[in-house]
């Protein structure tokens, strides 16, 4: 056998053993994507419900309304509420949003105010009622 012949079959071998080891990866991956396939859903087949899961909303700054109370921040993305509460005195505002942001009792928000507790209750219950009047349409002089 000449040196050339025995380069030349050396050669076909390994071509062989590649197109065998490329056949086997090709297989390997076909697989893989049918069974991609089987688990994927398109997103023009999903119902709306199941799209809402798979988002994400981006939250910024810009779209809430910072509200700082005594230490405290409290931010409102609903811009009908964060106007209505602008509109409000600076203690009854104080009182709602504690009491509802920051889940605060009315013994405690009448600490840090040294004020009684039934006023608190008092000022909050006023600008509940003028907030209901608000967002209800109805604006308050």
């Amino acid at each position: 056998m000449k040196t050339s012949s025995f380069k030349e079959v050396f050669r076909l071998q390994f071509n062989a053993l590649m197109m065998i080891a490329i056949k086997g990866t090709l297989k390997q991956k076909r697989k893989l994507l049918v069974r991609r396939f089987k688990q994927e859903a398109l997103f023009c087949e999903m119902g709306e419900a199941k799209l809402n899961e798979q988002g994400n909303v981006d939250k910024y700054s810009c779209d809430t309304t910072t509200f700082p109370v005594l230490h405290f921040t409290v931010q409102i993305s609903d811009e009908k509420i964060s106007t209505a509460l602008n509109k409000l005195s600076e203690k009854q505002r104080a009182f709602i949003l504690l009491y509802y942001f920051h889940d605060m009792s009315a013994k405690e928000i009448a600490k840090l105010y040294h004020v009684s507790r039934s006023a608190v209750g008092y000022t909050r219950n006023k600008g509940l009622e003028k907030l209901k009047m608000m967002l209800s349409g109805k604006e308050i002089l």
